[in-house]
């Protein structure tokens, strides 16, 4: 091997160990997203009486696979993509690890925290086995989209390419999209639409080695709280104004 070929692999080596050392504490998924690691500021004036189960989602998403992000390596190649309609089993190309996360599951939950946090209903209780026995009203929901995508650029210099990354260039795009529509119903009238409200949220974003790329872990922790944030707004304003509109018959 040249001394340049060398050089070349030691650059890729010194690259992928400090971004896998970077990533490493950041795989698993948690909420509240970190910073700030707290749940959102909102808080109802008076909670209605009533208690609600917050069921898994229903998954709704495609199964679609795009691993291009090799392509990266080739000189003059300007990027590689890797995408994935199921961000739980995304192949990052960097390597980096994807966050592990059960979505029909975990997304409801932070749903469930932050609305007993929110203090908008008397009670809230997450119903993993799908089971709403007790619970006066029923929220359930459909999981459209928990996209996530991944540009890598080499900058045209393929496996030299990383170097620029050490002197502070992007490593490339970013992009994680959340879909999920709720539905809040009687327990013994699922039939009975109370509220429904589509949560969407797409960000996008640059990577680096000095851009957040530790943070890689909480960009779907994030989302699901900017999500939960416009469903919360919404669905406070229509329990301060017609209280009355959620009441239901035991």
């Amino acid at each position: 091997m040249t001394l340049h070929g060398r050089c070349i692999q030691l650059t890729l080596a010194v690259v992928l160990g400090a971004l896998l050392t970077a990533c490493a504490a950041s795989s698993t998924w948690h909420y509240p997203p970190q910073p700030p690691g707290a749940l959102l500021d909102k808080k109802a004036a008076t909670p209605l009486p009533a208690s609600v189960a917050v069921l898994p989602l229903v998954d709704a998403r495609g199964s679609a696979t795009t691993s291009y992000g090799w392509l990266a390596a080739i000189p003059l190649v300007p990027y590689g993509v890797n995408a994935s309609d199921r961000a739980e089993r995304a192949e990052d190309p960097l390597p980096v690890p994807i966050v592990t996360m059960d979505p029909t599951k975990d997304l409801p939950r932070a749903v469930a925290d932050e609305l007993r946090n929110a203090a908008v209903f008397a009670s809230v209780t997450f119903a993993e086995n799908n089971s709403p026995a007790g619970a006066d009203l029923v929220l359930s929901g459909t999981l459209r989209s928990t996209e996530w995508r991944r540009s890598i650029t080499t900058y045209g210099l393929g496996p030299a390419g990383p170097l620029l990354w050490i002197l502070g260039a992007p490593i490339g795009n970013g992009g994680n999209t959340l879909a999920m529509d709720y539905r809040l119903t009687p327990a013994n009238d699922p039939g009975r639409v109370l509220w429904s409200f589509s949560m969407e949220f797409e960000d996008k974003h640059l990577i680096g080695i000095y851009l957040g790329l530790e943070k890689a872990g909480d960009d779907y922790a994030r989302a699901v709280q900017e999500a939960i944030r416009q469903a919360l707004d919404h669905l406070m304003k229509l329990a301060a104004e017609k209280p009355d509109h959620f009441k239901v018959a035991r």
